[in-house]
């Protein structure tokens, strides 16, 4: 049996401070928790070190569709003007959410709603 530490040290990557295509975390979505300031993503990566991701509204956006032990990869994109809706004229963080799906079923696909057997396009299939 093969140990490893868990728990390691923690870290806060601010998004001000990354550069667009920045890697933020590789590894396993912990959970969400409520912090001092909202919701926050943890993640821990392949070295036991443990990365926490502030909220932000595309990244609470994509998160939903990750669950706990998810095998995850975030890449900050930088920040866009939002165009339209309440944020409208104010600058929005952008995220890339890569989850590893090498072990989706039909059903997990589903669940997400990422899969619908019911599609009429594809019933002549």
């Amino acid at each position: 049996m093969a140990y490893k530490e868990i728990g390691g040290k923690r870290s806060y990557p601010k998004f001000k401070e990354q550069e667009p295509g920045a890697v933020l975390v590789e590894g396993h979505f912990r959970r969400e928790i409520e912090g001092k300031y909202g919701k926050q993503f943890e993640y821990e990566d392949k070295g036991g070190d443990i990365i926490v991701l502030n909220g932000s509204g595309q990244l609470k956006y994509k998160m939903g569709f990750v669950k706990a032990d998810d095998k995850v990869k975030v890449i900050y994109e930088g920040e866009e003007l939002l165009t339209s809706g309440a944020m409208s004229g104010k600058m929005a963080h952008q995220f890339t959410v890569l989850r590893d799906g090498s072990n989706d079923t039909l059903e997990d696909l589903s669940d997400q709603g990422l899969y619908d057997e019911g599609i009429p396009e594809f019933e002549d299939l």
